[in-house]
C-alpha cells in the first residue's frame, strides 16, 4: 500500500510539473502573439488616422447653395461627394484615394462638397444621384452635371479618372 502511495505521488508531483511546463510553453507564444497583433492594430490604426486627418485637411462645403456661389466667384467647378459616415467604401475613399497628395493637388482646382445621403433634401437636388455611395458628381458652376462617378476607386484609378476628367473639359475651368 505504501509502494502504491508513493508511486501515486511521484505521478502526481510528475503531472503537475510537466503539465505546469506544458501549459507555460504553450501560453507564452500565444500571449506573445496577442501582444504582436495589439501592436499592429494599433499601427494600424495610427495609419488610418493620419489618412483620415489628410482627407480632413481638404476644404469642404457642406452647403449646397454656398458651394455653387463660392464656384461661380472663383471660377471653378464642383465635386460633390455623397457619402454617410458609417459606409465602409466611403470611408476606405476617405482613407485613400481622397487622402492622397497627387489626388489632393488635382483637387484643388474643384470646390469640393460633401453631402449625406441622409440629407435627402440635399441629395435630391442632384437629379442623377441614384441612392448608390460614394457617388461623385462633377459640375459647372450654374449647376449643369458634366459628369459622374459611382463608387469606390483605387487612388491611381481615380487619379487617372480626375486626369481624364480635366483633359475632356479643359473649357469649363
Amino acid at each position: 500500500m505504501s509502494t502504491m502511495k508513493k508511486m501515486v505521488q511521484v505521478i502526481a508531483c510528475f503531472s503537475l510539473c510537466f503539465l505546469q511546463g506544458y501549459g507555460e510553453e504553450h501560453c507564452k507564444p500565444a500571449d506573445l502573439t496577442a501582444v504582436k497583433a495589439q501592436k499592429s492594430d494599433t499601427s494600424k490604426e495610427k495609419e488610418e488616422k493620419a489618412s483620415l486627418a489628410a482627407f480632413e485637411k481638404l476644404h469642404w462645403e457642406t452647403d449646397m447653395d454656398e458651394a455653387f456661389e463660392r464656384a461661380k466667384n472663383e471660377r471653378k467647378n464642383v465635386m460633390v461627394m455623397i457619402e454617410e459616415e458609417e459606409c465602409k467604401w466611403c470611408m476606405k475613399m476617405k482613407k485613400g484615394a481622397l487622402s492622397d497628395p497627387k489626388v489632393q493637388k488635382r483637387l484643388q482646382s474643384y470646390i469640393l462638397l460633401k453631402v449625406k445621403r441622409s440629407d435627402k433634401k440635399t441629395a435630391k437636388r442632384i437629379e442623377e444621384f441614384t441612392g448608390a455611395i460614394p457617388s461623385f458628381y462633377f459640375m459647372q458652376p450654374d449647376q449643369e452635371m458634366i459628369e459622374s462617378v459611382i463608387g469606390y476607386f483605387m487612388t491611381e484609378d481615380f487619379a487617372g479618372y480626375l486626369d481624364e476628367l480635366a483633359e475632356d473639359n479643359e473649357g469649363y475651368q
